[in-house]
Order: C-alpha cells, then structure tokens, then sequence
C-alpha cells in the first residue's frame, strides 16, 4: 500500500558529500568484492548515495554439473552468523532504489547451446532464489568467438524480473568476431559494462601495463585505452547510452630487472614476474618517485626495481577519466572495489576517496536546475585575450552568451567584427564540452557603431532590406542561436529612428520565416526615458530587451558617479539614472517585467577626482572631475582582479555608498566605480523580487576569471548573481479535496495555545495548506502519549471538529520524544511496541493523518539505530491503513539545527526514502537565520549554506523543504537579546505605513520606532524565499507557525498575508 512520510529536520551540517543521482542521470555500479573469510560490513556503503546498481563478488559459474555458482566459505551460510550475501542484501536499507546485482564469472566456453541454455536457466532460477534483482555475467575468455555465448544469455533475458548485464574486460573487445558478437548481445541486455581494469597487454601478464589509461601515449597503443575501447563499439553501432565504463580503484604493481632503469619503464616492457593488483589503502604508503603522466591520468611510482601505477582518487587523475565518461554521454561508470577503495580511511582522507569522487561529479554534473534564471554574459572580442580561461566558465553561469559579431559599414552594409569568428569558435568548443545544455550564442549587431551609421543604414528601406537579408542569411549559416540589435554606442537622435528601428526589426522577422533564431534588443538609458523605443512593438516581438543600466554614467562628464548605481542619493546630478528608476520606466510603458534584463559590468569606470578624500567619502557622488581626451588610462584600473590587487596592496581604500548599494574605491587621485560580490548580490536579489526577466553581465573577461582575488573562485561576480538570482515561477493552488502527492508541499505548523483569544481552531486556514501541524504532544515513559496541560486537549478537540471540512488536507500531530537519550532509551529499548499502539490509538482519536516526530534532543550515537527501528516500524503501520481523511498517513520528525553530521546519527539513504525532508532554519526565538552568508562572519549559519550542505550530503532536492518563520523580532535592552514579534504586533507597534529598509543578506526589513528597531521577514522577502525553493527544485516550504502570520487583517492586507501570498504575486511568471 502507497504511503507518505514526511521527515522535519533541522540541522546544522558540517562537511560534504555527494549528491544523488538523478532519474534521469549517469547510472553508478558499485562493486563490493569480499575476500575469502572476509566479513563484510553491512554500511560500507551507507553514506555513498549515488550507487544505482550494487554488484557482490566475483562468483565461478565453470561448472555446468551441477550447474550453480561456486561461493566461498563466507559467501554463503557456513557457520558464520551472518553470510556475506545475506549482509550485502541488507544495504537495501542504506539504497533502497538500487539494483542488487550478483557477478558471475565464466572463464571456459560452453560445450554447446545446450547446455548453455540449460545451465542459465537454472542459474536464474537460483539468483532469484537469493532475492537477487539481476546478474552481472562476464565472460573471461574468448566466449565470444562461440554462438553458445549468445544462448546462455538469450535464455537468461527470458526471465523478465530480473535484470541483466553482460561485462566484458577491455582486452576481449578486440577478441577475434568480439564485436559482432556484442552486437548480438546489446538488445538482450540492459547494460555493457567494459571493465578496463584489463587491457590487451594483458595477455601477457609479466608485460607493464597502466591501469584505465584513458588517453594514448608514446607507449600506449590507441586500443588500450579507455578512449580507443569504446571508440571501437560506438563504430559497430553499440550506443554510448548502453556502455557503462569501468573504473579500478588501486592499481598495478610490478617488480622489474636490476638492469633496467625505473624512470624509463613505460607500458608494454616487459617485468621479471606477474603483475598484482594493489589496493588504493596500500598503494598510497608506497615510497618512491612519484612521477604524473597526463595522458593516462595515472600516477607511477618508482622504488628500486618496483614499478607502480595508481588511478588515483583526485579530480586531475580519476576525476578526468568520470568527466571524460560523462561528457561524452555513456550509460555511465562504475567503480571496482569499494574493499579496494580505502575503505577504513587508512590514507588520511574520508574513507572510499574514488567513489566520494564519483558522488561530487554526478552532482556537478548532472543539471540541478534544468529551468535557469535567465543571465546574459557578454564578450567583446576585440577586447578578450586568446588566453582567455573559458573552461573556467561554469556552465550554469550564463543561460546566454552574447558576442559582439557584426558591425555595420557604410559600404558593406554587414561585417563581421574582427576576431569575432576565432572567439565564437572558442565559445562553440566550449560548447560541446558540456553535459547539460549548453548556454545559447547570441551574436550582437552594431554596438560599436555611432546613430549616423545606423540613420544612414535604416534611413533607406532598400538598404535596411540588405541588411536584413544578410543578418538572416548570415545567422542561418552560424551555430548561433539568436540576434541581438544594439544602437547603443550613442543615443537615438529622433521618433524618425524609433520608426527605423521598429522597420528593422520587422524586416527580420519577416526574412526568417523558418524561425531559426530568437531576437534581442538592447536599450539605452537615454533613449529609454526619451521615450524613442516602440514599446509595444518590443513586448510583442523580441525576446528580450536588454536595458544597459551598467551605463548610467560616463567618465566623459564633469562629476562622480556610478556606471549602475541601485537607487539615486542625494548628491547625484540625475536621479533618474538609477537602476531603479530605469526600470520602473520600462514596467510603466506596460512591457512585460519577463523581457526585461537589467545590466552590470565587471569593467570599472575610472574617474580623476578634483575633490579631497573626506569630500569624496561624505558625498561621493557629484563632485568635480578632471576631464580630458588627453588623460592617460594605463594607469586606471580596469578589472575585478586590478581592483583586488590595489586593496591589498594598500594602494586603494574601498568605500561602500548606501542607498544606492555601489562600492568605489579611492587610490590616490582616482575614483574608481566598481561592483564587488555584495553589490552583484543585492542587484541579483532586488532584481528577482521585482520579477525582472533576466540579468547581464557585460565583459566578463573583466571578472578575474582567472581566480586571482582568492586563488578559489573564477568569475566571482557570476558566482554571485548565480546564487542570489531566482526566477519565481507561479505556483497553481493544490486541490484539498484530492488525496494526492503534492509537487509543491505547504505545511503549516499550528500552535495549540489558548492565550491567543483572536486566533481561534476556525479560522485556521486549512484549503492554503498540504498539511496542518498541531503543536505539541509528549512521548512520554511506558510509551503513553500526553498533553503539557488540559487546555491544549481542548484546542486539539475544538480543532478536530473541524476535521470534517478540511477535506483531504492532512493534519499531523507533532510528538516530541523528550529531552534526554536515557529518555528515548526506556521507551524505544522496552516499549516501543506499546509506543507505536499509542501512537495509532492518538492518531485514530483525534483524526490525525500523520505523525511529527520531534525527537533530535534525545538522539544521539548509542540509540540513533533505536529511533531509525523505531520509524521503520511506525511505516509498517503507517501502510495497512488509510487516514480519517481517506489519504494515506504521513509520518515526520522534526530536529534543531545542532547536529554537525548527520550520517553519524541518521541514514541518508534512509532519508531518501521518505516523502519529504524538512529543515527548521530558525534560531532559538523561532526566528529565521540569514537566508544567506554574512560577509562579515562568513561561518554564521545561514539557510543557503544548509540547503548546499544537506544536498552534498546526499540528500535529493525534491525530499528537501524549508521552514521558515513569520516572526520577527525587536532588539531588546541586552545585547543580542531578541523579542519576538509577530506580523500582527509589528504593525501595531510601527503602524501600516512603515517604512522597512531591506537587508538583502538577511532576507528581513527594519524599520525603527520610539521603542527601538523592529525586523520582520516581509512579504517580498518570503516570495524571494519561494523562488529560490522552486530554483533549487526543492520540496516546498514549511511555515513553523501560522499563529504568527497577520491572522486578524490587522495590517491591512487581508488575514494570513504571507501564506496566502505562496499561491499570489504579480511578479511570478
């Protein structure tokens, strides 16, 4: 029976670990292969959570009288307690969604297609038997030179329920008719695992050979390398998607002649006896010289007449060889062994280094967010350096990239811009190294030429006819994917151009009757507030309109400013050149907030101040400048990485401007204009609460790509617009009167507390909610569950008569477990059985759907398997019978945000396997955390850094919700004393027409009063808050009381005007 489970936690998380694989991802086999009278441990793989398929042994299957797998002593039941099969079926717990796969190995062919046949029945019938979910056959031989090869694993592909794979070793692909043969195999199988632990070379097993080489060398023939491997079955027609690589952890050792020089060995020489596999936890405490080899991406180290070669666990050495694998989209890779890899942690890292390393790839690789918030990332080739490092441009940084390409000529209409086609055919190789989509090529049309050109061009309807003709010929000839129009070097002069352009535009569209390509225009602010754009023709024609509010001010006129200052201060000549200003404009003339993009620059604008430094520091803008064409510039600071090197130097002192939210920085006689990482971040989370349609960056070769401000971050300025821009996509109302698993989860935390005269159990707003949860019962000694006191059984009584209305909405009781593990300890260790009636007989009184448990307190190391036994048996329950409701129960638990590592007292896999996952991101006044770092106190804990940390650790998006808080709070006299406040109090105590100065950090407005300063999370920020759950693709939010939104409407916006503001906003899209 379908069952839903619901899991509250809230914890503070300490270190990373991989992500998830994705439905849709890179499938992950993980090998465990135990030695004979090893025992294996039944977590080894607890915390390793991207394994899609788990594969035990290497088992004979020679004989074919009796035709049964050959097991070790320890393999099966032997007088051991428990066999080492029985135990790696246990991992089920740790990866319930995996397949569990048995090896088994054949070495000799099979006397004919009979007994082949005969022999895979029965050994399917046996795996199965053992509760197996598939095979792994390999044949280690020339099995594939026989038509029996192909029999046995017909016969074996009859039996539906199980899967099957079929494995081969690099050295048998080559393997005279091999290749046909796999032909014939492929449709019967689900995968083609190529283990390239073994080579050709390896025929001979004195000769050297590399492990996994992935590229060839001088000694490295193309056939034993990965790349020449797969290469020879993607030519026969075997798919990239049915190939899944395999990857050794260790490596080989060799011992070599006396004669022969260890530095000049190389693969292929032949040693004085038989290789031998080393183990990762071995090889690492070899001595020696350790020499790189960047083709194979191995490490070699020589010791005397000992030669040995590593797959090391690192991003340059296996790391290379998985990103190869992915980016060239096979099924995916697996890695042999985990017992191989480490596994104790004896090489002074976490232990199974290899297969964490495969977790971090799977999740940088795989798209977490398939719909990006659109950002524009602009490159001007005249001005972009062949060293330019674009391999350091993450893939999720730009949704577009926007080349200035064609310019316009007097006499050749259209030209293409020089070294504009070299730098589009860097981008476009960029391009095909990427794994999810890459960002679309925007190809710019006449940003360098001034209006007469363009008047001269467009002025005449024959030539603005040519022109259009060879854009739509040239842009069907490109691997672009747009055009961009951009008369913006200098304004527009007239309504005669604004008719010129719209002509333009037209013609274009009319051409490109294949539709071939999207249109972009960019828009000036000058000719903006002139009003010289048809703004109606713009909404309906392009795509987007991209506002160059990075151009707000310029070094040619007489005082200081801001290229893109945020709001207009006082001393500033306009202050309609604002991004602000600039882009209510816009929003006024009716354009949709969706087309349009609001730009900044990682260029500076550099500015020859003739007032003093206090000057300057107390009115910074609109003081007098020294302007002249004569100026020398070599001397300006131009980038991100020139404005780090002059701070910490000393040469420059940084200055931060309020109100308009812009640094500048003061070296000697020089203003600079500048955006640093907190500005880009504040313009990105401004941006996406007012709904604009996209960002841009301009010159982001500018933005110290090559990571000299920390030596950590590339492209620091993208890096912050990517984190703090959301996109919000609107949210359709669930339906309350359907049993249904939510997409988006609203659970609403509901206070039983009778000092709340005005909120009364009626008025609970129920049909905005997937789920009520009724604050608080107790789990207390003998397993019986009580009350703090009569007056909450008579809330929870009045709320149960309401029961009836709320429908299918879930309503979920919240169980605390106490407050110390000797607690837990008598109620788990002794009652648990009584607990869990308990519970159930509660559940049935007061018609609750679900459970909370809130039980963090009382777990720790010694009984954290207590409580995991404890919600398995409660699910057990949870699935034989439905809800009052007629829904399926929920089960949740709830934790405080102190416990550093999770894995040490829950089950990731465990976590995975519930309906959702819940983060309380509150401090011990129920009030939010910042929602983002603070840059003063970068380890303070913050809801960004939670939701990275849960991801890494392996827990999958869409299980993850957040809970946050409606509170507030007002400083009181003590220091770092916070009163907390609701919506309601707030404004009775500031009134309805405050003013809140916004923290875009901490996520919360202030506003002062006669009684202090009073922050309240508002609405703009909550709405904020749901983009960035719906950007990350996670569960849905959790409100952690409803008691303290604005339940009377006394702030004038309705009652509960942030729940309900989930499912309303005129900013979402």
């Amino acid at each position: 029976m379908e069952f839903r489970i619901l899991f509250s936690l809230s914890l503070l998380v300490v270190g990373i670990l991989g992500q998830l694989v994705e439905d849709n991802g890179p499938v992950h086999y993980c090998f465990i292969d135990p030695p004979v009278k090893q025992r294996l441990s039944p977590n080894l793989l607890e915390n390793i959570t991207t394994c899609t398929h788990l594969v035990y042994g290497r088992v004979s299957i020679d004989k074919d009288y009796p035709p049964y797998p050959q097991y070790s002593v320890t393999d099966v039941d032997s007088g051991y307690d428990m066999d080492n099969i029985r135990t790696f079926l246990r991992m089920r717990e740790y990866h319930p969604n995996a397949k569990f796969l048995i090896r088994l190995v054949r070495t000799a062919p099979f006397e004919d297609s009979v007994v082949a046949t005969k022999t895979a029945n029965a050994l399917m019938k046996h795996v199965k038997s053992k509760r197996f979910d598939g095979v792994l056959v390999m044949f280690d031989g020339i099995h594939l030179e026989y038509r029996s090869s192909t029999a046995f694993l017909e016969a074996m592909s009859e039996e539906k329920s199980m899967m099957l794979v079929f494995g081969l070793s690099g050295r048998r692909v080559f393997g005279y008719g091999a290749v046909k043969r796999l032909q014939e195999i492929n449709p019967l199988v689900e995968h083609i695992f190529l283990d390239m632990g073994e080579l050709p070379s390896n025929e001979e097993p004195t000769r050297i050979t590399q492990i996994n080489p992935l590229f060839s060398n001088t000694s490295i023939p193309f056939e034993e390398t990965i790349q020449g491997t797969v290469d020879e079955l993607v030519k026969e027609g075997i798919l990239p998607a049915r190939i899944v690589v395999g990857l050794t952890a260790g490596g080989w050792k060799f011992e070599i002649k006396e004669s022969q020089d260890p530095l000049r060995i190389s693969h292929g020489i032949y040693a004085v006896e038989a290789g031998k596999r080393v183990a990762y936890q071995d090889a690492c405490k070899a001595r020696g010289a350790v020499i790189y080899d960047w083709k194979t991406m191995n490490e070699i180290t020589v010791y005397r007449q000992m030669w040995m070669n590593v797959n090391l666990p690192l991003m340059k050495a296996m790391g290379e060889k998985i990103k190869w694998i992915l980016g060239q989209k096979f099924a995916g890779f697996g890695i042999s062994d985990a017992l191989t890899d480490d596994p104790r942690g004896d090489c002074g890292t976490d232990p199974l280094p290899a297969h964490r390393l495969a977790m971090q790839l799977i999740r940088n690789t795989i798209p977490a967010n398939p719909a990006k918030c659109t950002r524009l990332c602009y490159l001007d080739p005249e001005q972009v350096e062949e060293t330019f490092p674009i391999d350091n441009l993450r893939s999720d940084y730009c949704s577009h990239i926007v080349v200035h390409y064609f310019d316009l000529d007097l006499k050749n209409n259209v030209v293409v811009a020089e070294k504009a086609e070299s730098l589009v055919k860097k981008i476009d190789q960029w391009r095909t190294k990427i794994v999810e989509i890459a960002p679309k090529l925007i190809l710019s049309l006449g940003s360098k030429q001034v209006t007469g050109v363009w008047q001269f061009l467009l002025g005449n309807d024959f030539r603005r006819k040519e022109v259009a003709e060879e854009l739509v010929k040239s842009m069907y000839a490109s691997t672009a994917d747009g055009l961009e129009i951009s008369w913006t070097l200098e304004q527009m002069a007239s309504d005669f151009d604004k008719k010129n352009l719209k002509a333009l535009i037209d013609d274009i569209v009319t051409i490109d009757v294949e539709k071939k390509f999207e249109l972009v225009v960019a828009a000036t602010p000058q000719s903006s507030f002139s009003d010289f754009y048809d703004y109606e023709h713009l909404n309906q024609t392009v795509s987007l309109i991209v506002l160059h509010s990075h151009r707000l001010h310029s070094e040619s006129l007489p005082f200081t400013g801001h290229s893109s200052p945020l709001r207009a201060t006082s001393s500033m000549k306009d202050p309609k050149m604002t991004w602000e200003s600039l882009f209510n404009h816009w929003a006024e003339k009716k354009v949709s907030r969706s087309k349009i993009v609001l730009s900044l620059t990682a260029s500076t604008l550099s500015m020859q101040s003739l007032a003093d430094m206090r000057s300057s520091a107390s009115a910074p803008f609109g003081q007098p400048v020294f302007v002249s064409m004569l100026r020398s510039k070599k001397s300006d600071i131009h980038s991100q990485q020139e404005v780090c090197e002059s701070l910490e130097t000393g040469t420059g002192i940084t200055h931060w401007v309020d109100v308009a939210d812009v640094p500048y920085l003061r070296r000697y006689d020089q203003m600079v204009a500048y955006e640093n990482t907190l500005s880009s971040h504040i313009k990105a989370v401004w941006a996406s609460m007012k709904g604009v349609g996209g960002l841009a960056l301009h010159n982001i070769h500018q933005d110290d790509p090559s990571a000299v401000c920390n030596n950590r971050t590339s492209f620091p300025l993208l890096d912050s617009l990517s984190r703090a821009q959301v996109c919000q996509k609107c949210l359709k109302q669930h339906d309350f009167k359907k049993c249904a698993q939510h997409d988006f989860v609203v659970s609403c935390s509901f206070d039983l507390k009778k000092n709340m005269p005005l909120f009364k159990t009626d008025i609970v707003p129920y049909e905005r909610c997937t789920e009520v949860v009724v604050e608080q019962a107790k789990l207390s000694l003998g397993g019986n569950i009580t009350f703090k006191d009569s007056q909450q059984e008579q809330v929870l009584r009045n709320l149960t008569t309401m029961r009836p209305k709320m429908l299918k909405c879930g309503m979920v009781l919240s169980l605390s477990c106490g407050d110390s593990e000797k607690h837990l300890n008598h109620i788990l260790g002794d009652n648990m059985t009584s607990a869990i009636n308990n519970v159930m007989s509660v559940m049935e009184k007061y018609k609750f759907s679900g459970v909370q448990l809130d039980c963090e307190k009382a777990i720790r190391r010694g009984n954290h398997i207590f409580f995991s036994n404890f919600v398995k048996k409660l699910v057990k329950k949870f699935e034989n019978t439905k809800a009052s409701n007629g829904c399926n129960r929920t089960l949740s638990a709830r934790f405080s945000p102190f416990t550093r590592t999770p894995s040490s007292y829950y089950s990731i896999s465990l976590l995975n396997r519930l309906s959702h996952v819940s983060i309380r991101m509150t401090d011990k006044n129920q009030v939010d955390l910042p929602f983002f770092f603070n840059t003063s106190n970068p380890d303070f804990p913050s809801t960004e850094k939670f939701v990275k940390l849960w991801k890494n650790f392996g827990l999958k998006p869409e299980k993850l919700v957040l809970e946050l808080s409606p509170f507030g709070w007002q400083e009181g006299k003590k220091e770092g004393e916070k009163i907390k406040m609701t919506q309601g109090e707030t404004c009775v105590a500031v009134g309805n027409k405050a003013v809140y100065q916004q923290n875009y950090e901490i996520l919360t407005g202030s506003t002062s009063h006669a009684n202090g300063t009073v922050h309240i999370p508002l609405i703009e920020d909550f709405r904020y808050k749901i983009g960035y759950i719906q950007r990350e693709q996670l569960g849905g939010l959790a409100l952690n009381s409803v008691n303290g939104d604005d339940y009377t409407g006394i702030c004038g916006r309705g009652s509960f005007p942030i729940l309900k503001s989930v499912y309303s906003s005129t900013k979402c899209r």
